[in-house]
C-alpha cells in the first residue's frame, strides 16, 4: 500500500470516529431508519442513488472491520440502503471506529466529484422530515470519504510535482561535475541562447528606434547591453558567485567602457553560475513542496486528534487544503471568503469540497509550470550534438565501408578460415585424439617402434657371437645370454689386445669390426632409451592431449568472458541505475534523520518538523518509484539482495516498501526512523 492510500484511510477513520452526526444517528435505533423506506414516493431518484453510495461506504467499512468479511445484512433493494447504512454506523460504532485498519484503495477525484454532486442534487428535493434526517448519515458519511480522499489527492499531487524535480537536480548535479561537462552543456543550449540574444536585442533596439524621445546615452547603452554576453546567460546574473556578492556581480557587467566585455567573465563560470542558479531554485521549490506534503502528511499525529490535540474535522482538512493551494498557486483570491469563515455549516462545505476536487487534480500542473524554466533542456536541445555527431559519423563510415567493400569480405572471409583452422586444430583434434585413445587404444604420440629396436638387438646378437667364435668361445648360448644382460667382455677382451697396436691391426686384425660392434652396442642403448621414453609419453598420453587444448581453450573463453561482461553491462543498465539512484536517495535520508537527532538534543519523543517529515516523504515518493524494480521472489540471475547462497531474499520488495512505510510514518520519531534505516542496511545487501 502507498503512502497516499495510508493517508486516505488514517484520515478517513480519524474523520468517522470525531463524526458527531454518525454517533447520534447510531444512538437512535434502527426502526425508525428502517421505516422511512415507506415514505419514499417511488421512482430511482437522487435520494436512492445516495443511500446506495453510503450503503457502499458503510459495507466497505464493515468488511475492514469484520477482517476481511463480507457483513451478514445485505439490502434487498435500494430502498433499504438507507435502514442498512445505519446499521453499518451502529456496527462501526461498537467496534470502535478508531482501531479500524482500513485497507482499500483513494477513490478517484471524479468519482469524489460525482459523490458531492449527487449529494447536492439529493439535499435539493424536498422529502418528508423523518426522511431528511435518514439522509443525513448518508450525506456525512459521503463528504468524509470525499474529504480523504481530497486530501490524499492532493499529497499525491505534490508528490507527482516532486518526482521530476529530483530527477532535474540530479541532472544538474551532473552538468556542474567538471568542465567538459559545463562546455557541453553550453553548446548544446548554444542554439537556443544565441535565439534568446537575437530576440531581445531586437526588441529592445526596435523600441528604442521607434520612441523618438530616446536620446543618444540610452541608445548607445542598450548597444553596449546588446553586443555584451549578458544576454546569453539570464540566469547568471541572478545568483552570485562563491566568494562574491550580488553588488559585484553587477558591476563586472556595468563598470566597463562601451563595447568592452569584462576580463574577469569567462563562459565556464557563468555556466556554472547559471547551473548552480538553477540548482539553488529547484531545491527551493522542493523544499517548499516538502513543507506543504509534511503539513498535509501530519495533520493526523495519532488516534483521531491533529497535532495541536484538537479534534479532527472535515472543516479543519478543507481549509488546509485551500491554504496549500493558495499558497503553490500565490493567489490568495481563489476561493471565497466562506471558505475562512469561523463555521461552515455542511452547504458551504460540500460546496468547497467541490471546488477544491476540481482543483487539486491541477496541483502538479500548475507547479510545472512554474519552475519550468529551471528544470533540464528538452530532448532536442539534449541530444541534437550526438545526433549531428553520430549522423556525420555514419555518413563517413558509409562512404568509407562502400569504397572498400571488397576488402572487407576479403578480411571477413580470412579471419573466418582463421578462426575455424584455430578451433579445429588447437581445439578439436587434440580433442578427438584424446576419444580416440580413451576408446579405442589408438596412441598418437610413438619415438621408436618394438620390432626396430628387436632388429637391432638382433644383429648385435648375431655380430657378437660371430666374433667371439672366431676366437675360441665355442658356447654361443653363452655369449647370447651375456649380450642379453649386457656384457660385452667376450668383445672388449678382443679389442683391449687390439688396441696396442691400433694402426696394424686396423688394417690387418679385427679392431674394427670391434669398435663397429660397439656401435651397435651404443645404438642399442639408445634404442632401449627411446623404447623408455615412448612407454611413459603412451602412458602420459591423455594428459598431453587435454594439456594441448587449454591455451586456446582460455582465449576463446576470456574473449567469450568479456563479451558476455560488456553486453551483461549493457543490458543490466536499468538495475545499475536503480541500484545507484536507491543507494543516493538513502544516503539523503540518512543525513536528513542524523542532522535532525542532533537538532533534537536527545530527545526521543520529538516529532520530525513539517520540512523535514516533507523531505522524507519525497525521498521515499523517489524510492517507491525505484524499488517497483527490485526482485520480489528467489529468481536467479537477478538482483543480488541477500548474502551466502542466498542470492535474492523472498519477498525483497515486499519487506523493502514496508520500510519506506517505516519512514513515512507520522507518528515515528527520528529515532525510531533511524532504526527503520538500520534494519535496512543489515538486511538489504545492496545497500
Amino acid at each position: 500500500m502507498s503512502f497516499v492510500d495510508e493517508h486516505y484511510n488514517s484520515l478517513l477513520r480519524a474523520l468517522v470516529a470525531n463524526s458527531q452526526s454518525l454517533h447520534a444517528h447510531t444512538t437512535e435505533g434502527g426502526d425508525r431508519a428502517e421505516s422511512s423506506q415507506s415514505s419514499d414516493d417511488g421512482g430511482y431518484s437522487a435520494k436512492n442513488r445516495l443511500s446506495e453510495r453510503a450503503f457502499d461506504l458503510s459495507t466497505q467499512l464493515l468488511t475492514v472491520s469484520n477482517g476481511g468479511r463480507q457483513p451478514a445484512a445485505s439490502p434487498e433493494s435500494s430502498s433499504l440502503a438507507i435502514g442498512s447504512s445505519h446499521n453499518a454506523s451502529r456496527a462501526i460504532n461498537q467496534q470502535q471506529a478508531s482501531s479500524i485498519s482500513t485497507n482499500f484503495a483513494v477513490p478517484s477525484l471524479i468519482s469524489v466529484i460525482s459523490d458531492l454532486q449527487l449529494v447536492r442534487e439529493a439535499r435539493s428535493e424536498q422529502y418528508s422530515s423523518r426522511v431528511e434526517e435518514s439522509l443525513e448519515f448518508a450525506t456525512n458519511l459521503v463528504l468524509l470519504n470525499s474529504v480523504s480522499a481530497i486530501h490524499a489527492r492532493a499529497i499525491e499531487q505534490l508528490l507527482d510535482a516532486v518526482l521530476p524535480l529530483s530527477v532535474d537536480m540530479d541532472y544538474w548535479n551532473t552538468q556542474d561535475g567538471s568542465a567538459i561537462s559545463l562546455a557541453l552543456y553550453f553548446m548544446q543550449s548554444l542554439p537556443w541562447r544565441v535565439y534568446g540574444w537575437y530576440v531581445q536585442s531586437a526588441t529592445a533596439i526596435f523600441e528604442c528606434a521607434n520612441n523618438p524621445t530616446t536620446d543618444k546615452a540610452r541608445l548607445l547603452d542598450v548597444i553596449r547591453k546588446t553586443v555584451s554576453a549578458r544576454l546569453l546567460f539570464p540566469d547568471a546574473e541572478i545568483s552570485a558567485g562563491e566568494g562574491e556578492s550580488d553588488d559585484r556581480c553587477d558591476d563586472v557587467w556595468t563598470s566597463s567602457p562601451l563595447l568592452k566585455i569584462p576580463h574577469s567573465v569567462n563562459i565556464l563560470s557563468l555556466t556554472r553560475r547559471e547551473i548552480r542558479h538553477k540548482q539553488k531554485q529547484l531545491g527551493n521549490a522542493q523544499e517548499r513542496i516538502a513543507t506543504r506534503i509534511g503539513m498535509l502528511s501530519q495533520s493526523i499525529a495519532a488516534g483521531a486528534e491533529t497535532t495541536d490535540g484538537s479534534p479532527v474535522t472535515p472543516e479543519k482538512m478543507l481549509r488546509q487544503v485551500v491554504c496549500i493551494l493558495s499558497d503553490l498557486s500565490q493567489d490568495t483570491n481563489m476561493f471565497s471568503t466562506d471558505a475562512t469563515a469561523a463555521a461552515l455549516d455542511i452547504t458551504h462545505l460540500i460546496q468547497l469540497a467541490e471546488g477544491l476536487a476540481s482543483q487539486v487534480q491541477n496541483i502538479s500542473t500548475q507547479f510545472t509550470r512554474q519552475v519550468q524554466g529551471y528544470r533540464c533542456p528538452c530532448l532536442l536541445a539534449r541530444s541534437w550534438m550526438p545526433v549531428l555527431v553520430l549522423a556525420v559519423g555514419a555518413r563517413y563510415l558509409t562512404s568509407y565501408v562502400a569504397g572498400h567493400r571488397d576488402d572487407f569480405k576479403e578480411w571477413l572471409a580470412d579471419g573466418a578460415v582463421t578462426m575455424r583452422n584455430y578451433v579445429s586444430q588447437f581445439i578439436l583434434a587434440p580433442l578427438h585424439s584424446a576419444y580416440e585413445t580413451i576408446r579405442y587404444g589408438k596412441h598418437t604420440y610413438s619415438v621408436m617402434t618394438e620390432e626396430s629396436l628387436m632388429s637391432d638387438f638382433k644383429s648385435l646378437e648375431s655380430m657378437v657371437v660371430g666374433f667371439a667364435s672366431r676366437f675360441g668361445n665355442v658356447d654361443p648360448a653363452e655369449v647370447s645370454r651375456r649380450v642379453e644382460s649386457g656384457d660385452l667382455s667376450d668383445v672388449m677382451r678382443i679389442y683391449t689386445r687390439e688396441m696396442q697396436k691400433p694402426f696394424k691391426n686396423a688394417v690387418f686384425g679385427d679392431l674394427v669390426e670391434a669398435m663397429l660392434i660397439q656401435v651397435q652396442k651404443v645404438k642399442v642403448d639408445v634404442g632401449q632409451t627411446m623404447a623408455a621414453l615412448d612407454k611413459l609419453l603412451k602412458s602420459n598420453e591423455l594428459n598431453f592431449l587435454l594439456l594441448s587444448t587449454v591455451p586456446a581453450t582460455l582465449s576463446i573463453y576470456a574473449a567469450a568472458k568479456w563479451i558476455s561482461a560488456k553486453l551483461s553491462w549493457w543490458v543490466s543498465g536499468s538495475s545499475r541505475y536503480t541500484v545507484s539512484s536507491i543507494q543516493a536517495t538513502m544516503r539523503d535520508i540518512d543525513r536528513l534523520l542524523n542532522s535532525e537527532i542532533s537538532e533534537a538534543k536527545g530527545h526521543a519523543d520529538t516529532r520530525l518538523p513539517a520540512t523535514t517529515q516533507g523531505l522524507l516523504i519525497c525521498h521515499t515518493h523517489y524510492l517507491r518509484h525505484h524499488a517497483m524494480l527490485l526482485p520480489n521472489s528467489t529468481s536467479v540471475g537477478r538482483l543480488r539482495t541477500g548474502a551466502g547462497w542466498f542470492q535474492t531474499l523472498p519477498h525483497t520488495r515486499s519487506m523493502f516498501l514496508q520500510d519506506i512505510g517505516d519512514i513515512e510514518r507520522a507518528s515515528f520519531t527520528s529515532v525510531q526512523k533511524r532504526n527503520v534505516i538500520d534494519r535496512m542496511y543489515r538486511t538489504f545487501r545492496f545497500l
